[in-house]
């Protein structure tokens, strides 16, 4: 019985819209006054049947409320914030949602979920929210961690990696990575990986594949210090045709260590392995079952986390330029959204338009999703087309027609796709703003103020300096 007074509200919502309806039919009947009779016997006919009405609600909420089971599936798909306000019904309602078994249910009928906001790099970080209700989202503190420092690293299916500083005299070191839900406000701290005096760090991932497995999984890629020439014909990582035009380099070999929030502990994972030049382990992407690894080159390396399996992805074949090795401002933007994989390539600043690209699950191409002209853009924020002249008016003395060159001054946080195929919106970072535009519609919008208005610090922003919040159950 206690948990029909969380349906009570709605009951009492009923009631109301049951009057509202009954006043109006009697006024639509049109019934004159010289029927005063007839009007009265449909008015009691009418009060009779609303008695009825909010008797029979009253019942079907106390029916649900009895039954355990209805009143879970209930639950279960409602969205997580709504799941917490239903915590405040009672102290039965409480028990329900707090066991950890509801929590795996919902997980997993809640998959490929959409940022409800985004987390921004900076001392303090930032947050935007995309929440419609802005009453409805808070900005999802971290505060709980009792941190005097931290770094989001990276997120994944609503968790967070992050890199601690606690100020704990037990940690020698001075930081700490932690696996953390800022919607559970629940963190997990992650040992140091194996790291010698020949093996340093070159990247630490996160693997969280909730339809699989409530558990995470931390890849951590090691870089062998010793390095040695490697023959060119040697290096099958490299794509067709290699970069037989850099000689001097010489390539370092990697090693694969998995931390599991099951056992608690690193496992080394495969024998040592070469990438390809500029592979950023850094900054990984989780999708499909897999961390990926970005290279400027033409071939890029993912790492299937079951199968423990390292392997190759082709990469789109630049239309201008040269095709052995470009430079890394190649790849603008890399990320993952509701089951889609997407990368945006650039030619130069200097060109209005770029297209974003979408890989097949099956790893057979990648292939253009959307078009972007930057025009439609200045359109409506014309802050966004610049002339160098205006820039460096000093420089500009000596060859003013060099300087007329006009340039794109943005930086691509983020491809956000909705629950529809023309729900789509690229997050752009503008000098003093942040915007939305959608390739589909060619519309642009604002979405907040900025706190850097210069050209230098908008364009210096990257894609990994952002990260998605998604609201989630999880615990860690």
């Amino acid at each position: 019985m206690d948990a029909a007074c969380g349906l009570h509200y709605m009951s009492k919502q009923a009631n109301f819209l049951a009057l509202y309806h009954l006043s109006s039919n009697v006024y639509s009947f049109n019934l004159s006054l010289s029927q005063p009779h007839l009007f009265q016997q449909t008015l009691r006919e009418r009060e009779i049947r609303m008695t009825d009405n909010s008797e029979n609600q009253t019942c079907s909420a106390e029916m649900v409320a009895s039954n355990q089971d209805l009143l879970t599936e209930i639950l279960l798909r409602l969205p997580v914030k709504s799941v917490f306000k239903s915590k405040c019904v009672s102290k039965r309602w409480v028990s329900l949602i707090s066991d950890p078994q509801f929590a795996v249910k919902h997980i997993r009928l809640h998959v490929n979920l959409g940022p409800s906001g985004l987390y921004f790099y900076g001392s303090p970080f930032g947050f935007l929210n995309f929440d419609k209700d802005q009453n409805m989202l808070k900005v999802p503190s971290l505060s709980f961690l009792n941190a005097s420092g931290i770094e989001i690293l990276q997120s994944c299916n609503g968790l967070l990696l992050l890199l601690c500083r606690f100020s704990s005299a037990e940690n020698n070191s001075g930081f700490t990575y932690c696996v953390c839900n800022p919607s559970t406000k629940s963190l997990g701290t992650v040992p140091l990986p194996n790291a010698t005096a020949n093996r340093s760090m070159a990247g630490i991932n996160l693997a969280f594949d909730p339809p699989k497995s409530t558990r995470y999984k931390v890849i951590c890629v090691l870089m062998n210090n010793l390095q040695d020439p490697i023959p060119n014909d040697n290096n099958l990582l490299h794509g067709e045709e290699g970069l037989n035009d850099i000689e001097h380099f010489v390539s370092p070999t990697y090693q694969i260590e998995i931390f599991s929030s099951e056992t608690k502990a690193w496992t080394l994972s495969g024998g040592p392995f070469e990438a390809p030049h500029y592979t950023d382990f850094e900054h990984g992407v989780f999708w499909n079952g897999a961390i990926h690894w970005l290279s400027p080159t033409d071939v890029s390396l993912y790492f299937d986390v079951d199968s423990e399996s390292l392997k190759t992805m082709t990469m789109p074949r630049m239309q201008t330029g040269p095709t052995g090795f470009w430079s890394s401002q190649r790849f603008p933007y890399f990320g993952e959204c509701r089951g889609h994989l997407h990368l945006i390539e650039v030619d130069s600043i200097s060109t209005p338009r770029f297209r974003v690209f979408e890989m097949k699950p099956d790893y057979s191409r990648w292939f253009v999703k959307y078009r972007v002209n930057l025009n439609n853009v200045a359109s409506k924020f014309p802050e966004i087309a610049r002339r160098y002249i205006d820039e460096f008016p000093n420089l500009a003395q000596n060859s003013p027609e060099d300087f007329q060159v006009q340039y794109y001054a943005y930086s691509i946080l983020g491809v956000i796709r909705g629950e529809v195929e023309e729900d789509v919106e690229l997050v752009l970072l503008l000098p003093g703003k942040i915007i939305s535009h959608n390739p589909r519609l060619n519309t642009s919008k604002l979405l907040s103020s900025w706190r850097a208005n210069n050209v230098y610090d908008c364009m210096q922003y990257k894609w990994y300096h952002v990260c998605h919040y998604v609201e989630s159950l999880a615990g860690v």
